[in-house]
């Protein structure tokens, strides 16, 4: 017994305990024993007087008698029971009928002592109460830091049943934007599709669904593809295992490592498609500032070279694509050139929009849906360069030996030119030095530069190539360059001026 009061003593620091008794001889010598064990003693004399007690400290042990005046101890402990189920009750009665007994497991009485109780009897019962109690604290401080563990991870923890996810963590919701599982299946109906194609990872293919390919290699670590509410394309290692006692029961845990960068290991095309994504979204909240501030942005764009700049302004957005209000001149070589670069203060990088969805020139709008960001700068350009006029000629030299085939001018300036030839002799590379003869028509005589100059970049096409070549100009040579280009430009202003797009086989495609 001592040993038992030590234990009692050293685990009930934060345990109350209320003693209800309306004999008040027996609730004395009682209240003196529990004074002897317990640091907060409660007394009360009848049932609505206990209630009240209870309701007012909350203590985890409820000793009472059951024939009470009023609302007797079967009563109590109901009400008791109703707002605290763990609330340990022990009976003290001096009955031992059936219905007494029938009555106490129904409510779920911890302990039932015959009364008049000795007191090792009634230290021996609240020696149990007590390690139940602290039993039942460390189980719930346990399943809360697991619980904890489960909704706080990194990683996306899942239970599904078959082929619906039943148990998810918190992760799983910020991950896609939901409340609960059941806004999650109303949103995404066919779980099957959620993993996304990548070459080498798993996803659903016409043959089997990669639940079942999962299911079938459970313990296996599989490289997954899915999308976040925000439309990021994340890469995740997935791993399935069973649940034992459930049948067809299952947890599957999905470790974020976008951040690796690995995905382009695996598939280069796939994965540049999903940073055009990346970027389209990007530029379609910064065009949403850019409009919701009634700010503008600038269209660029080149007729042979020549660049033409305005502005436009930003008349709709969508989730897929914007339109922009400019000017008929832009209109007029977005229809000749199916392209554009759009600039503004707010972007990290020009934003290049390789076709044009539609075009409307009684509105004067655009509507665009493939964009991206560029690396390159359009603004950043220093020195102009032009398409030069047909009338010119272009012979290439590598080791004093002409290139084979015929080789044409694609556009020049003071510092490189983009040259097309028919072949390539062998051993032209990067770096490589080559002879570069330009013949130019300037003021009615013939301008010539010659001059040696590297192989900045080489682009093979099916039929010929395109090669880019940086040089350096005596002085005499770049300002004649310098005279051209300056002409060029007024020649392909007027040209520009005189063109009219809706006459022109396949340049309209007003929509």
């Amino acid at each position: 017994m001592k040993e038992m009061i030590e234990t009692i003593k050293a685990l009930s620091s934060n345990i109350g305990v209320l003693y209800v008794e309306d004999n008040l001889g027996l609730s004395k010598n009682v209240e003196t024993l529990l004074l002897r064990v317990f640091k907060s003693v409660y007394i009360a004399h009848d049932g609505e007087e206990g209630y009240a007690q209870f309701l007012k400290y909350r203590p985890k042990i409820v000793i009472t008698d059951v024939n009470m005046p009023g609302m007797n101890g079967f009563k109590m402990t109901k009400k008791i029971k109703d707002i605290e189920p763990d609330c340990k009750i022990i009976i003290l009665s001096a009955y031992d009928e059936k219905k007494h007994l029938y009555t106490a497991i129904k409510l779920g009485i911890f302990s039932y002592l015959h009364k008049p109780t000795k007191a090792p009897e009634l230290i021996k019962a609240l020696h149990d109460a007590v390690l139940s109690i602290h039993k039942e604290e460390n189980s719930r401080i346990f399943l809360t830091q697991l619980q904890n563990i489960f909704n706080y991870q990194n990683n996306i923890v899942i239970m599904m049943h078959k082929n619906r996810f039943v148990l998810v963590n918190r992760r799983f919701d910020e991950f896609f934007g939901v409340q609960s599982i059941d806004e999650f299946n109303e949103k995404y109906s066919d779980i099957n599709e959620l993993l996304l194609e990548h070459k080498e990872f798993l996803y659903t293919t016409p043959s089997s669904s990669w639940i079942n390919t999962a299911i079938k290699n459970q313990g296996k670590l599989y490289h997954t593809k899915m999308q976040n509410h925000k439309g990021e394309k994340r890469h995740l290692i997935l791993k399935l295992r069973n649940i034992p006692e459930k049948e067809d029961h299952f947890i599957l845990s999905f470790d974020d490592v976008t951040e690796l960068n690995l995905m382009s290991l695996f598939d280069a095309n796939a994965s540049r498609d999903d940073e055009n994504s990346k970027d389209k979204m990007a530029i379609l909240t910064l065009l949403q500032v850019v409009k919701d501030n009634s700010s503008e942005v600038k269209i660029h764009n080149f007729y042979k070279g020549l660049t033409i700049v305005n502005p436009a302004v930003i008349t709709d957005i969508n989730e897929e694509s914007f339109a922009l209000k400019t000017v008929n001149t832009q209109l007029k070589i977005v229809q000749i050139t199916r392209y554009m670069t759009i600039t503004s203060e707010i972007f990290p990088k020009d934003v290049v929009c390789k076709s044009v969805k539609s075009l409307d020139s009684d509105n004067q709008t655009i509507v665009i849906d493939d964009i991206s960001f560029v690396s390159r700068s359009i603004v950043d350009r220093k020195y102009t360069r032009l398409e030069p006029d047909a009338d010119h000629g272009c012979s290439l030299y590598f080791k004093n030996i002409k290139f084979p085939g015929e080789s044409s001018v694609m556009d020049i300036s003071e510092v490189s030119a983009k040259l097309k030839t028919d072949a390539l002799p062998a051993g032209i590379e990067i770096g490589t030095k080559i002879k570069v003869v330009i013949s130019l028509k300037l003021k009615g005589r013939l301008l010539t530069l010659s001059t040696l100059g590297s192989v900045y970049r080489i682009e093979e096409n099916k039929r010929d190539y395109n090669i880019v070549v940086l040089y350096e100009l005596l002085q005499k040579n770049l300002n004649d360059i310098r005279e051209y280009l300056s002409r060029r430009q007024i020649e392909l202003i007027r040209e520009f001026k005189s063109i009219d797009v809706n006459s022109q086989s396949g340049l309209n495609f007003i929509i």
